[in-house]
């Protein structure tokens, strides 16, 4: 079976279970039926069994998750999407696109239609963030969700508002935290460059103006002890090039955000991101 443990009447009878055997299945357990034609085996996953019992499938956020997306924090925690009869018994619990509810044939959305229903659920920030992963993932077929056109094939009917944060994307980013930062400064007018690679130090998250580089950690990033000893070497190596170097956690962007972004731009106005004219190019990797 299935390794999520959630069944069609179809897929059972495609594994070779007829009638009689699907009914002593039920009789003894191994077996339950969450809803009409769907069933579960006893470690089956909950999400989908939750999805199935309100009459739907999951979508949006919790999908992408599964694919590797880095996603923002969101209040709701499993993101379920149901037809027009799950969506008229349960209003309140299952996600919506732009688009009018349609069947459900699966207990996982495709990542297509889990991109459209996240376009519904997020705010600006929190679209470009997911979209950012999306084209950052396209780059090698063996993290590819989907392909650029396929991400732009999603935001077909929704606002002008969300139609925007297409323009604001940039798969260059590693992460949504970086996403985050290279906004909200260019929101307030500073101009930064992401994924810039810098002769002798390597690639680095974000550079403001010649010399002020802000690297972004992201949670699953950035621990242990190898990587807290290669992060002082780069420290060391940019300083060495004149480089001043500003590293953020993830609680520097997401929970303390207003003291971090204070920090860069008192930076920025005393000057301290120009660096001589002389000073080495840099340059962008190639998108």
């Amino acid at each position: 079976m299935l390794s999520d443990g959630v069944y069609t009447w179809a897929q059972l009878l495609g594994l070779g279970l007829d009638q009689t055997a699907i009914r002593h299945h039920l009789a003894d357990k191994t077996l339950t039926k969450l809803r009409y034609g769907w069933y579960s085996t006893p470690d089956a996953d909950i999400q989908l069994v939750e999805a199935v019992r309100l009459g739907g499938a999951l979508t949006c956020l919790t999908t992408l998750a599964r694919h590797g997306v880095w996603i923002p924090d969101h209040p709701r925690e499993v993101h379920i999407r149901g037809g027009r009869s799950a969506h008229a018994e349960h209003p309140r619990r299952l996600c919506r696109s732009y688009d009018r509810p349609f069947a459900v044939t699966a207990a996982v959305d495709d990542a297509q239609t889990a991109l459209r229903h996240a376009l519904r659920c997020l705010d600006d920030e929190g679209i470009v963030i997911v979209v950012d992963s999306l084209l950052d993932l396209s780059r090698e077929p063996s993290t590819r969700v989907l392909t650029p056109a396929q991400v732009t094939a999603a935001f077909t009917g929704a606002p002008q508002r969300v139609r925007r944060c297409l323009d604001l994307s940039d798969g260059r980013a590693q992460s949504g935290t970086e996403t985050l930062v290279r906004l909200r400064l260019r929101r307030r007018g500073i101009k930064v460059r992401p994924q810039v690679f810098i002769p002798d130090l390597g690639r680095v998250d974000l550079l403001v103006g010649d010399r002020l580089i802000i690297e972004v950690d992201s949670v699953a990033h950035h621990t242990g002890a190898e990587n807290y000893a290669e992060d002082r070497r780069r420290d060391q190596v940019a300083a060495r090039l004149g480089y001043l170097r500003m590293r953020l956690t993830y609680s520097d962007v997401v929970f303390n955000w207003a003291r971090t972004e204070e920090t860069i731009i008192a930076t920025v106005r005393a000057g301290h991101h120009r660096g001589p004219r002389q000073r080495k190019p840099v340059q962008n990797l190639a998108s």
